[in-house]
């Protein structure tokens, strides 16, 4: 049983937050500091595929290794992403202040950035805003608030989502998360600009945790597309500080339920993602279902969902359903086009009533496109959204 629980990282026993204002951007808040009171625990991240790596990505891989943390450390305003040597060393001064401050060893603390690529970190206030993060670190509804926005960027509004999960135990285990992003979104993750930090009180192996999250981001973060964008920054973590004293997780003792708290959460946070979406006025569902293969459906879903030609359809209004269907033949999946059910039948336009109709649903907040590919039996969903004058304004001045 999945109970949605109102606040967010603070929620999970064990764990402190902190939100603060540095300077790097130039309004709000933009150092977020998370700690686990009882030290390094087990932790599982996923990172961009991009060949570009950010800094921090590059870092935090590094640390990694040995499947624990202790602590994560965040900046918005500035990615550090292809900044040479400099940027390496600057992400490591930010783990070791962090980890001087907090009294740990700098192998133990994650950090990440977001913000303009190419751009350096201004050292003297990121320093400065780690010192009062770690001051400030707190089990608050306020403090996990903070947290939160301060790794906005050009989102809208903070992203978090909390879970109570009873396991196949019967122990009963917290699951909260937070995210950001809004643009340059297309994730493509191994085992995310934007960003997830996961925490839960639940007692399991890094290898499980390792595991679970891969399951996880194939059916939320890689299933979603705002512009078709792989970042240099995307990144995913999972920490379990294991206070639920539950049966410990492993690769040889996995937890169904626990995996369907944590599917729930990812999608929830990456639903929010995709409404959040650069200057856009609507979130765009893509259903496929009977496809030959689980692959040959997500192909498919997101072909539709990413196709600019779709979300400027969507954008006015207009029921192109020659764009779908255009969409899904360069898709990579295999099907037989005089088959396919959308808004037409069987490979003809269906009656002007349901164009019309489909004029009336578009105006919704929400759209959802089904379709059927009468190829198999595998299905997939996908996330978008339209792509509107909005979004244009937004990216064509991000630098200015």
């Amino acid at each position: 049983m999945i109970t949605v629980l109102k606040g967010g990282l603070t929620r999970v026993p064990g764990f402190l937050a902190a939100g603060v204002r540095a300077g790097i951007k130039r309004r709000g808040l933009d150092i977020m500091l998370l700690a686990n009171e009882d030290g390094p625990v087990p932790a599982a991240g996923s990172f961009t595929t991009n060949l570009v790596k950010g800094a921090p990505l590059q870092l935090t891989m590094e640390h990694l290794r040995n499947g624990k943390l202790a602590a994560v450390l965040m900046n918005s305003g500035c990615a550090n992403a292809y900044t040479g040597r400099r940027g390496i060393r600057d992400a490591r001064q930010m783990s070791r202040l962090t980890a001087k401050f907090l009294k740990m060893h700098s192998s133990d603390v994650a950090v990440a950035s977001t913000g303009l690529i190419g751009s350096r970190l201004p050292m003297r206030r990121v320093g400065a805003g780690i010192k009062a993060a770690a001051s400030e670190l707190s089990n608050s509804r306020e403090a996990s608030l903070n947290a939160a926005r301060a790794i906005m960027t050009t989102d809208t509004f903070p992203k978090e989502v909390t879970v109570r999960v009873k396991l196949e135990d019967g122990k009963t285990v917290t699951i909260a998360g937070i995210a950001k992003g809004a643009g340059m979104i297309r994730p493509r993750m191994k085992v995310a600009t934007m960003f997830a930090l996961i925490l839960t009180d639940a007692a399991a192996s890094s290898a499980a945790l390792r595991a679970a999250l891969s399951s996880s981001i194939g059916k939320s973060f890689n299933m979603i597309t705002v512009d078709g964008d792989t970042s240099t920054n995307d990144m995913v973590l999972l920490l379990a500080n294991g206070r639920a004293k539950n049966r410990p997780i492993t690769l040889g003792h996995p937890d169904r339920k626990f995996q369907a708290g944590l599917d729930y959460l990812l999608t929830r946070l990456a639903r929010m993602i995709v409404r959040d979406g650069e200057g856009s006025n609507h979130l765009i569902e893509v259903r496929v279902k009977n496809a030959r293969n689980e692959q040959e459906a997500s192909r498919a879903a997101l072909a539709v969902a990413g196709s600019n030609l779709v979300k400027v359809a969507v954008f006015g209004r207009d029921p192109n359903w020659g764009r779908v269907i255009a969409s899904l033949g360069y898709s990579g999946a295999s099907f037989d086009p005089s088959k396919v059910i959308h808004l037409i039948k069987r490979g003809k336009p269906g009656p002007k009533r349901m164009l019309e109709r489909a004029r009336d649903i578009m105006r919704s907040r929400e759209i959802e496109i089904h379709v059927n590919l009468a190829a198999g039996k595998a299905a997939a969903t996908a996330l978008g959204c339209d792509l509107t004058y909005d979004y244009v304004k937004i990216n064509s001045r991000y630098t200015t």
